[in-house]
């Protein structure tokens, strides 16, 4: 028999549960208090930083944007696909979402679009896969999510291009048949379609800007993570227990891939997973990565991805904000380099 759009997106994401927040403490010095930003970097906040308080119903996703804006003090809320799971066909709960970010004064920018399950790690169809039923089957998912996206007034979608096995040229050519499928639906409705560095070839900046090159179309751009496991080409089989492998066998450069990717995004993805005893993240020279795009033609949402509450959730370990310290410890940075 067969599905639906409607029916195939609800079988791809069963509900995610079982998610707990932790606690942390953040001196209160560095919990910048600003009023939202009209410059040329305002601040967003992306949903998956504050995933484990989704996730076990301590906040719902209609609260987010006015959280966005009370709690946090921006004007940008950054979506995440699996926070709105259960409402995908539900148009009268996105449209009051929409609403409920225009009454707040805060804008939907963007949605990252990811068929997963979390609690298996298990992924649904994939826009290169080498089997064309499955490619169309993912088009179709991902055409769904730029559906939502619209209703609650989003402008463009993050999507993967995972290829595990395939060559980069056999990753490239899979890719330009989806991704301009998508496009030619994005463009009846003014949907952008953006490509993160998120594992596999995607990691290479340079092979993600010959794609942006070859395409080179207006509604598709780059969203630069600064992410140091996002600029991971290769990674070691993760060993039993671990939820992904720590081990990277090809680590691209991360301040060269940003800075490479920056002509083409149409985003930023300020990623922090851990502070020191003076704010700074641990892993990435935020003031480096802020100058890189202060130098670039890049204006726009810079949208704060705290991934240590995830992290602490999924992958275990200490040293770990909350989610809502987290975005503060990361929005300090922002603020205090941009």
């Amino acid at each position: 028999m067969k599905q639906s759009r409607r029916q195939f997106i609800r079988s791809t994401f069963p509900s995610t549960v079982g998610i707990c927040a932790g606690l942390g403490l953040m001196p209160d010095s560095l919990w910048a208090q600003t009023t939202p930003s009209k410059e040329r970097f305002p601040i967003a906040v992306q949903a998956y930083s504050l995933g484990p308080l989704f996730f076990s119903g301590k906040l719902s996703v209609m609260n987010f944007p006015q959280m966005v804006r009370d709690d946090f003090g921006v004007t940008g809320a950054e979506h995440w696909n699996l926070t709105l799971a259960a409402h995908q066909n539900d148009t009268t709960f996105l449209n009051e979402l929409r609403q409920r970010a225009e009454d707040a004064g805060v804008t939907n920018t963007l949605m990252l679009v990811d068929l997963i399950n979390l609690s298996d790690r298990s992924r649904g169809p994939s826009l290169v896969s080498t089997e064309k039923e499955e490619r169309k089957q993912a088009v179709i998912a991902h055409q769904l999510w730029m559906d939502v996206a619209k209703t609650i007034g989003c402008s463009a979608i993050r999507v993967n291009l995972w290829g595990d096995g395939l060559s980069a040229d056999e990753v490239t050519e899979l890719s330009e048949d989806s991704l301009g499928q998508l496009l030619d639906y994005g463009s009846t409705m003014d949907m952008s379609i953006l490509i993160e560095n998120h594992g596999g070839f995607t990691s290479d900046a340079q092979w993600l800007v010959k794609l942006m090159q070859q395409i080179n179309h207006p509604l598709l751009g780059t969203l630069p993570d600064f992410g140091t496991a996002n600029f991971c080409i290769e990674r070691a089989p993760a060993k039993k227990g671990e939820f992904y492998s720590k081990t990277c066998l090809n680590q691209y450069d991360k301040y060269k891939g940003v800075a490479e990717m920056l002509p083409y995004a149409k985003g930023i993805s300020a990623k922090a997973m851990q502070f020191d005893s003076n704010g700074e993240a641990v892993t990435t020279d935020f003031k480096r990565m802020l100058d890189l795009i202060k130098a670039s033609d890049f204006s726009g949402y810079i949208a704060i991805e705290y991934e240590g509450a995830m992290m602490r959730q999924f992958a275990g370990g200490d040293g770990y904000l909350d989610p809502k310290e987290g975005v503060l410890a990361t929005k300090a940075l922002i603020e205090k380099y941009r």
